[in-house]
């Protein structure tokens, strides 16, 4: 996972999209107090202080909502759904102590988005929503799409729009997307001053180590996987920050770069 965040930051360091909102970001550090969610059993962790969530292997399906144009001026639609789930809380990168996490009680996380992507690459981001779920009896199941949001949601937030650039030459592509913080526990969260979320997911591309993982899931987020979407392996992180701004940035790495070849094995397959 850690190899994975130092390829996706390189990758958004070279390409400098978002930087100047990422920076005028300070990070929100703080205590989760988990025994104080809705339906607590009372056998959760109190974690801190963390200021990032590390996710581990989760699933992105990408889903062509249609194309208009052609040739130079093609542009192809997308509806996109990630979920996954958290194995860490960290504090400038050092993992915070949560031993009861994933065994008494697990953290989901899922995201909606549309994007749309011109013939040159660049992306469009039209909205979407994300959420992180506390549920105090661990039951997710990739494979029979349940379990993810079955539980309280702790945190959400809508993704209010967003640009970004996919660049074939890469495993990876980046997109800078607003959110907005839209509620979160404030019984959880200490001190209770959440205002953004930024994270970076990459995507394993046809990694043939993830086909054990990827090909027993037949839906996500209750979309059904239909011939010619595309699904992959995702990792990713999402840090908690109290920025100025009325709006926040979240990166999305990946989203770009499977929106370009999904637009360009569209564009060869007609």
């Amino acid at each position: 996972m850690r190899r994975m965040r130092v390829v996706a930051v390189a990758l958004l360091a070279v390409s400098a999209m978002g930087m100047q909102t990422a920076q005028a970001a300070s990070n929100w550090a703080g205590t989760a107090d988990y025994t104080q969610a809705p339906g607590s059993s009372g056998d959760e962790d109190v974690v801190g202080p963390f200021d990032t969530y590390d996710a581990g292997s989760g699933v992105v399906l990408l889903k062509s909502t249609g194309t208009t144009g052609s040739g130079s001026s093609l542009v192809s639609s997308f509806n996109g759904f990630y979920q996954s789930f958290i194995t860490n809380h960290e504090l400038a990168g050092t993992i915070a102590a949560a031993p009861n996490l994933n065994s008494t009680y697990e953290l989901t996380a899922v995201a909606s988005f549309a994007e749309s992507v011109t013939a040159a690459g660049a992306i469009s981001v039209t909205g979407g929503s994300f959420a992180i779920y506390l549920d105090t009896s661990p039951n997710r199941n990739f494979n029979t799409d349940t379990g993810f949001t079955d539980g309280d949601a702790i945190l959400t937030g809508n993704i209010i729009g967003g640009t970004g650039v996919a660049n074939s030459g890469f495993s990876f592509g980046a997109t800078d997307i607003t959110i907005a913080i839209t509620s979160f526990n404030a019984a959880v969260y200490q001190p209770p001053t959440i205002t953004s979320g930024g994270g970076i997911f990459t995507l394993r591309m046809n990694d043939p180590l993830d086909a054990s993982f990827l090909n027993p899931i037949t839906s996500v987020m209750g979309n059904s996987v239909a011939s010619g979407d595309l699904k992959y392996a995702a990792d990713g992180y999402i840090a908690l920050a109290v920025p100025e701004a009325k709006t926040y940035a979240m990166m999305l790495a990946g989203l770009a770069l499977v929106g370009f070849m999904a637009r360009r094995n569209a564009h060869l397959s007609v």
